[in-house]
């Protein structure tokens, strides 16, 4: 673990990825951190564009969301967007 991924004010560079529609086949928006996909609570609609850059601070939940194709990821609740 880097020192950098326990500190509560490091930034990180995310990826928006279209992953079908959560109520139909998939599990509507992912973010990708760092190579890795998580369901993100928190999204603004603005951001919800397949391939938009962000910068975010972020917590990861304990428990997985669950997508209707049964898919599952860590949850990761954005606290702050880097403006």
């Amino acid at each position: 673990i880097s020192l950098e991924s326990c500190s509560k004010t490091a930034y990180y560079d995310a990826t928006v990825v279209a992953d079908g529609d959560e109520n139909v086949d998939g599990c509507g928006w992912l973010l990708s951190i760092g190579g890795v996909l998580y369901y993100p609570i928190g999204l603004a609609e603005n951001d919800k564009v397949d391939g938009k850059k962000i910068t975010i601070q972020y917590t990861v939940g304990a428990l997985p969301h669950i997508c209707i194709d049964n898919s599952s990821y860590s949850v990761a609740t954005i606290t702050k967007y880097l403006n």
